[in-house]
C-alpha cells in the first residue's frame, strides 16, 4: 500500500508532467517499433475490399485522406479560430505534435488527480490506464468523431501496436507519477 499522496490538485500538477513524459515514451515506442518492423504500422490499411466497420462515425468524416486523428483535431481547431484550414506542411504538424501532446499532458493530469487516494496502487494502474485510452480513446471516440476510418480499415498487427503504444503510455506516466510524488 502506497503511503498518502496528498490533495487531488498536487497530483494533477504532477501527472501534466507525466503525462508529457508518456508521450515521449509513447513516440520512442512507435519509432523503435518502426525499427524493428522496417514500417510504420500506424499508416497500416487492409488490402482486402470494402468492410462494414470501415466507417463507424456518428457524425461524419472530420479527417482527410491519411491525417492523423491528431492532425485532424489541429486543423480543425486552427479553422475555427483562422476561418481556413492551415497551409503549410509545417504548421499541419505543429498543430498534430501540440494535440498530441496536449492530450498527452491532460490525461496524465486525469491518472495523477485519480490516483491521489493511497488506496490506489500506482504502477498497477498504469497498464490499466494506458488500455483504457486505448480502447475508448484510440478505438472507439477517435473512430465514432470521425477522427479516424473505423476498426475494420486497419489490420490486426495495427490496433496491437496501437495498444501496446498506450500501454507504454500508461507505464510511464505511472512511473513518473510515482518517481515525482517521491521528489516531492
Amino acid at each position: 500500500m502506497e503511503r498518502e499522496h496528498g490533495n487531488a490538485w498536487k497530483g494533477v500538477v504532477v501527472g501534466l508532467v507525466a503525462g508529457a513524459a508518456g508521450t515521449v515514451a509513447m513516440g520512442g515506442y512507435w519509432r523503435a517499433a518502426t525499427a524493428l518492423t522496417g514500417e510504420d504500422s500506424r499508416s497500416a490499411t487492409r488490402e482486402e475490399g470494402p468492410h462494414p466497420l470501415d466507417n463507424i462515425s456518428l457524425i461524419g468524416k472530420h479527417h482527410e485522406e491519411g491525417e492523423s486523428s491528431t492532425a485532424a483535431m489541429g486543423r480543425i481547431a486552427y479553422e475555427r479560430l483562422a476561418g481556413h484550414p492551415p497551409q503549410e506542411t509545417e504548421t499541419k504538424s505543429a498543430l498534430s505534435y501540440l494535440v498530441h501532446y496536449a492530450y498527452g499532458a491532460f490525461q496524465g493530469g486525469v491518472f495523477g488527480a485519480l490516483t491521489t487516494s493511497s488506496k490506489v496502487s500506482t504502477l498497477a494502474a498504469g497498464p490499466a490506464f494506458g488500455t483504457g485510452l486505448w480502447l475508448f480513446g484510440d478505438e472507439l471516440a477517435v473512430l465514432v468523431l470521425g477522427l479516424a476510418n473505423g476498426p475494420g480499415t486497419y489490420p490486426l498487427r495495427q490496433h496491437l501496436h496501437r495498444w501496446a503504444a498506450h500501454l507504454t503510455f500508461g507505464v510511464t506516466v505511472a512511473t513518473a507519477v510515482k518517481l515525482l510524488r517521491r521528489l516531492l
